[in-house]
């Protein structure tokens, strides 16, 4: 039996009660019990099932609370502002989560084709959009135009009068909305130069309070407030949809319900931490010191295991606080039904009842990190200990969550502590000896009938009676005192006039109870608003608390290694960080770039393992840059601000890439890359003719060059890296593999700069056993000719004096850019140099320069 039981039965029995007979206090001790509904027991039977009932209730708890806490669509809107005839591409934003009570703002300025803007929707993962009628008509504007084609078809995309979209009314609508606690720490005067994202907001406001006006949608409600935040674009990474897709970051391009990157990094503990992880994997850290922050919380929390255990036990317990918090926003709590407020009070001390034992963990140990000391902080807020005392005010400590009706009506009964309102102890002393009285008529109907009679309660009908079709067969054989018969599969269900008459006046005393009760809670909830902005703190210290655990779990799962940030990424032994755990005996590939080799082309057979190095790649920068280690023996990464990645799939059986729509997709970022950009391209020139398609390859190529960013490129056009490697900047590097006795190639999935044992027309090898030997023998000689052809273009009028010349030159300048490399490197690292080291790595470059 449960506290609240005992709770309850301290207050609803009275002497006279308590002398009644053994069995009437049996069934009076149940009658008013919160977790099973009343019953008259008889035998072992009976026993049995009220632990399965109870049982099966306990589970339920959880649920239900869910439940409350996530009732209602997640609507998002999302209110984006330009200005269509400006030749500029300024772009206001104001996105407004309605299930989470936040509102985010942003303003920057965009490239031609809206990579950020893009970007941003697929962050926030809006239901509607709204543009202004100027976006939109006369001529539908470029932004327009690009969004249609980037959302998906569910989100609705809606025009608003341009008028609606003024900066002043958003200014004081951040003004009217804004946590008062919060002013100080986002003053209105930051948003004051923001006049696109103050545009944006005044019409998301006007949008949401004609919504909620016209409406019959219960689940939209009025917020006096909101978590105003404005989310600059200076300290993320950039990925554009097209990458997000194309390497399954966040769903599955075949199945919904697939792995995707998202689910299988996925070992968060709440809700809160699960968002967090979806949108540090969209928009990966920038800042050094903050990532370098996120690795040293996520080594603390690794050495300690049993902390690492303890907090992860815990955050578990706990409901999405997001949404739970944002229910006191709204105007006197209106998103909290009236029957659920003590449900919703208790769901709260629950709450910072977990988050006080979260404190009490991180007080155990002594912290170092940052972030984990910050979070302790949080938790050990006195507003925390002043929101848990109020709560004990008015609800009992040991009231517990409920579930079923009885549960929940006998809560609304006892949860909140007697002697804060006359009437209301008045009230429940009628509330007992109606109840006493219903419990003497079963017992009295059961001795009378000679039945074993059951009873069940319903929140719409009150009490109705119960008994197995074993006893009495069929509804004709009940006494006809009994009314209201209805035939179930193993009982029968009745009830008699006594009973209603019961059940009306029991309906009108808990009508009373509950209008008392809710007064009180309003009032406790009046109170636990005041110090919302704490509450809010409480929840995003959980979201970074689960984030680091999850990075924590899946480090010692994995034996993932911490990275280093450099001006240069060098990785020993890395994996792709989905596949090692799919594939067994998984071959794990160095990475290294650096200035010297800021362009890698890559070649290989059909197969052999390209794309998935390409792939790697990027997902262990990501990684690296959300501060979660990496699966690889040790790393040194670079900090990039954009990756720019297209991927395609590697089958000999199906390419459903054109050469056409390769190149929209090449010119949709080839003009939005620096020298701190990522860019991946699998498989450049396919789908084309062999002339078209190598000279527009060899262009991008060129061009990439001149732009300084990091790009790897796969290619099967061999004279690609045989024009470039005069380059200074270029490296050519060939997956393995070996012809086999009966002419079938072997992959080895490892990557290597040996070229001299590369596979020599590996396109005709992979198919030969597909066609005759007269087809391969006669594609062979056509080879021939074609090579013997390219050489004369490709380098073959180079005598071999001039050839070796032109190589020790491109050996001396990668050593000069190495040196530079080292020495900005070091530089970084804010290293000392010494004369005498200085003076040994002048000696070690000329030694190796001459030679």
């Amino acid at each position: 039996m449960s506290d609240l039981s005992s709770f309850i039965q301290a207050r609803c029995l009275d002497t006279s009660a308590a002398a009644k007979s053994s069995s009437r206090s049996h069934v009076a001790s149940h009658t008013t019990a919160t977790i099973f509904p009343p019953r008259v027991t008889r035998g072992s039977k009976n026993k049995d099932r009220r632990s399965r009932n109870q049982s099966r209730l306990a589970s339920g708890a959880s649920t239900t609370a869910f439940t409350m806490v996530n009732n209602g669509p997640e609507l998002v809107l999302c209110s984006i502002f330009e200005k269509s005839r400006d030749i500029g591409t300024k772009v206001g934003i104001c996105v407004i989560k309605h299930h989470t009570g936040e509102m985010i703002l942003s303003d920057y300025i965009d490239s031609q084709i809206y990579i950020r803007t893009i970007h941003k929707i697929q962050v926030y993962q809006p239901t509607e959009i709204l543009l202004p009628n100027s976006s939109l008509s006369p001529v539908v504007s470029k932004l327009a135009t690009i969004i249609k084609f980037n959302v998906d078809e569910n989100v609705r995309i809606t025009e608003m009068s341009a008028k609606h979209f003024n900066s002043q009314d958003g200014l004081t609508a951040i003004n009217e909305y804004m946590i008062e606690s919060n002013k100080k720490q986002l003053p209105i005067e930051e948003f004051m130069d923001k006049t696109y994202a103050l545009n944006a907001t005044a019409a998301a406001i006007y949008y949401t309070k004609e919504i909620i006006s016209t409406t019959s949608n219960s689940c939209l409600k009025r917020y006096r407030s909101f978590r105003i935040k404005y989310e600059g674009t200076e300290n993320t990474m950039l990925i554009d949809p097209k990458t997000i897709r194309g390497l399954e970051l966040v769903e599955n391009n075949v199945a919904k319900k697939g792995l995707s990157f998202w689910k299988f990094m996925d070992t968060t503990c709440t809700k809160m931490g699960q968002r967090s992880l979806r949108n540090n994997i969209l928009q990966p850290l920038t800042d050094k010191t903050s990532i370098d922050m996120r690795l040293q919380a996520v080594k603390s929390l690794m050495d300690k295991g049993q902390l690492l255990i303890g907090l992860r036990t815990e955050m578990k317990k706990l409901q999405d606080l997001d949404k739970l918090f944002a229910k006191l926003l709204s105007v006197d709590q209106a998103a909290v039904k009236s029957e659920y407020k003590i449900n919703y009070a208790i769901l709260l001390k629950d709450s910072i009842g977990i988050t006080k034992n979260l404190r009490k963990l991180l007080w155990q140990v002594d912290l170092e990190c940052t972030l984990l000391t910050e979070a302790r902080e949080v938790f050990s807020h006195e507003c925390i200990d002043q929101i848990e005392q109020l709560i004990s005010n008015y609800i009992n400590e040991d009231c517990v969550w409920a579930s079923s009706p009885l549960q929940l009506e006998n809560q609304r009964c006892y949860a909140v502590k007697s002697g804060t309102n006359g009437l209301l102890d008045v009230s429940r002393q009628i509330y007992k000896n109606v109840m006493d009285e219903i419990t003497n008529e079963i017992e009295e109907l059961s001795i009378t009938h000679d039945l074993i009679i059951d009873h069940s309660y319903d929140s719409s009908h009150g009490f109705f009676l119960k008994v197995r079709r074993q006893q009495v067969g069929s509804v004709f054989s009940l006494s006809p005192i009994f009314i209201n018969k209805v035939t179930q599969k193993n009982h029968l269900e009745f009830n008699t006039l006594k009973i209603v008459k019961y059940n009306a006046r029991l309906k009108e005393v808990l009508s009373e109870i509950s209008i008392i009760s809710e007064e009180m809670v309003n009032e406790l909830l009046d109170g636990i608003v005041k110090n919302i902005s704490v509450l809010f703190m409480l929840s995003e210290a959980v979201s970074i608390l689960d984030l680091l655990c999850c990075f924590a779990f899946n480090s010692r799962e994995k034996n993932y290694c911490f990275p280093v940030f450099s001006n240069q990424m060098i990785l020993q032994n890395s994996r792709h960080p989905v596949l090692e755990t799919l594939i067994e005996g998984f071959i794990s590939n160095n990475i290294s770039n650096a200035a010297s080799d800021s362009l890698q082309i890559i070649t290989g057979c059909n197969m052999s393992g390209k794309s998935v190095y390409l792939k790697q790649v990027v997902l262990l920068c990501i990684m690296a840059q959300m501060g979660c280690p990496i699966p690889a023996d040790y790393a040194y990464c670079k900090i990039y601000t954009k990756i720019h990645a297209r991927i395609c799939n590697d089958s000999m059986e199906l390419s459903t890439s054109t050469f056409a729509f390769e190149m929209k997709e090449m010119a949709y970022f080839l003009d939005d890359i620096n020298s701190s950009t990522l860019l991946v391209l699998d498989e450049l020139g396919r789908g084309s003719s062999i002339g078209d398609g190598f000279c527009i390859s060899l262009a991008v190529a060129e061009h990439l060059l001149r732009k300084g960013a990091t790009v790897l490129l796969s290619t099967h056009f061999q004279d690609i890296p045989k024009i470039l490697k005069y380059k200074p900047s270029v490296v050519h590097l060939n997956m393995l593999a070996d012809m086999k006795d009966d002419n079938s190639l072997q992959m080895h999935y490892r990557l290597s700069e040996d070229l001299e044992n590369a596979i020599k027309n590996p396109g005709i090898k992979t198919v030969q056993k597909l066609f005759s030997p007269t087809i391969i023998e006669e594609a062979y000689k056509i080879c021939e000719k074609l090579q013997l052809s390219r050489s004369r273009c490709v380098g073959g009028f180079r005598n071999e004096e001039d050839r070796l010349h032109d190589l020790q030159t491109i050996r001396r300048m990668k050593k000069i850019f190495s040196l530079v490399e080292l020495l900005e490197n070091q530089l970084v690292h804010d290293d000392q140099f010494s004369l005498l080291s200085l003076k040994s790595l002048q000696d070690l470059f000329v030694d190796s320069f001459e030679n």
